[in-house]
């Protein structure tokens, strides 16, 4: 479109009028128009002469806009035709999908109606994963609140071929279409991996699932988040002088006791089920599961129970338990106990005498006697502070290994272009060289991620606490951290560090 003025000054703003009664002028600029206005002499471009009817589709061709460029006067007064128009306009575009009914599309002057819409694809369902329920290694709570550290499902045995868990697969999603009638393709769902032994679970294709079942009979296990059956001894009676004394790479489960002088070593899991418990037996230890002695242990000063899990005990009478954490049903009686944490029967649950450490709690219903037995209850806690100052340690010996290997490599570049036709002496040095920079650069990714370990710790420190919610009595001696107390007078509570004082 061109403008030539006949008179120099006619109102920019003025020409805002114009251009409403005229929507299908588009200009370029106000730069050129206001040009235009000022100059009489010249014919300018100032823009353009627009359709009376568009249409945009957008990029991913799922909405397509109609543009009417009419005043509402000219719209209202030849609505029937020009929606025709725009219908026409419309199809020879090659909009077939989702139409609108464009009568009861709102016109406004400048703004675009929406003609059409695509119907978007639908993703499938992700897979589905179930596992077979492993029963929890809790104290069942009785009806009147107890707990029953005596009657626990804790070996879960599986015969060959059962099953222990499947997934449905990931469902196909449905196609949508755009605008334009084409198909858009629609994801398929989310798939789910199943975690399992290939060493001892089976997987197979059953009635369009995929369906997990043991290979050979066990003890079922569940390492990490993976699924498995480990080798599983069982003995119907003692561990004793027909047996001898046990070492399995796997679960074990004994149906009686273990007898004095006898052990069980195992890798996996140990159960020993007898009512009668264990009476001097010389160790009960896991490698890598948790202990379950039903009938308690009386250690006569030598039983070990040691587990890499935790340990579940009716009691323990002078003996030594180290695990991650040790619940307790009746007592610790002279025992020594090492543990993350420690849990005795808090309505009534006794610890007397011996040693009880643990890193993060100790909690128990009584603590010492009438007798004022020598009873030491100590936690740790994890010190922030101590841990900070092991990280910035950690952190000067990260930059002196990575200062060596910098000044290192500066000396082997030259040496490296010509490392082929290096001999003898020059030869060793620059093996020596290359063998130091790589011991450096392991180090480096070393105590990098020890550092990350340490700082991790940081975000899960807590204080170290006692909890006694009966009484604890004279001759107890709480401890946490480096701060102790022995106490004089009877008394309950919850016991930890509180501005840097023990609150006994």
């Amino acid at each position: 479109m061109i403008l030539r003025s006949k008179k120099n000054g006619f109102p920019l703003k003025s020409f805002d009028g114009i251009t409403r009664e005229h929507p299908r002028l588009k200009l370029n600029s106000f730069s050129t128009l206001r040009t235009a206005l000022m100059d009489s002499e010249k014919e300018h471009i100032i823009g353009s002469w627009l359709p009376a009817i568009e249409v945009a589709i957008s990029p991913d061709k799922m909405t397509a806009l109609l543009y009417i460029n009419l005043s509402k006067k000219e719209f209202d007064e030849n609505k029937q035709p020009i929606l025709q128009q725009a219908e026409k306009v419309l199809t020879e575009t090659g909009i077939s999908h989702g139409k609108n009914d464009l009568k009861s599309e709102p016109f406004k002057p400048g703004e675009p109606m929406i003609a059409a819409v695509g119907t978007l694809p639908t993703k499938g369902k992700e897979a589905v994963v179930t596992y077979i329920d492993i029963p929890s290694r809790r104290p069942v709570i009785r009806e009147d609140g107890l707990a029953d550290y005596f009657e626990m499902n804790f070996v879960t045995t599986v015969k060959e071929g059962d099953w222990l868990g499947e997934k449905i697969p990931a469902q196909e999603g449905v196609d949508g279409i755009d605008v334009l009638g084409n198909t858009v393709s629609a994801k398929r769902g989310d798939d789910v991996m199943l975690s399992f032994d290939k060493k001892s679970v089976t997987e197979e294709q059953e009635k369009g699932k995929v369906v997990l079942r043991a290979s050979h009979s066990g003890a079922l296990e569940i390492i990490n988040g993976v699924i498995g059956v480990g080798k599983q001894l069982i003995v119907n009676g003692d561990v004793g002088p027909e047996t001898g004394s046990i070492t399995f790479d796997g679960a074990v489960t004994v149906y009686g006791t273990v007898l004095a002088d006898f052990s069980v070593n195992a890798t996996g899991t140990i159960s020993i089920e007898g009512n009668e418990g264990i009476t001097n037996a010389k160790e009960i230890r896991s490698t890598e599961g948790d202990i379950y002695i039903k009938g308690g242990v009386f250690g006569g000063e030598m039983t070990i129970v040691e587990a890499q899990g935790d340990i579940y005990i009716k009691h323990a009478n002078n003996c030594k338990l180290y695990g991650k954490e040790i619940h307790v049903g009746l007592y610790l009686l002279g025992a020594e106990v090492i543990a993350d944490s420690v849990f005795v029967d808090k309505s009534q649950g006794k610890i007397i005498g011996g040693e009880i450490d643990a890193l993060f709690k100790i909690e128990c219903a009584f603590a010492g006697n009438n007798h004022e037995r020598k009873t030491t209850l100590r936690t740790k806690g994890i010190d922030k502070d101590a841990i900070y100052m092991k990280v910035q340690e950690m952190a000067n010996s990260l930059k002196e290994h990575q200062a060596i290997v910098v000044k290192l490599e500066q000396h082997v570049l030259p040496l490296e272009r010509a490392a082929d036709d290096l001999k003898g002496q020059q030869a060793k040095v620059f093996e020596k060289l290359m063998d130091t920079i790589d011991y450096n650069r392991k180090r480096i990714l070393e105590i990098d991620g020890e550092i990350h370990l340490e700082l991790r710790k940081i975000k899960q420190a807590i204080p170290g606490q006692i909890e006694v919610t009966k009484e604890a009595y004279p001759g107890t001696i709480i401890q946490i951290g480096t701060k102790s107390s022995t106490l004089s007078v009877p008394t309950n509570g919850v016991f930890t560090i509180i501005d840097g004082v023990l609150n006994v």
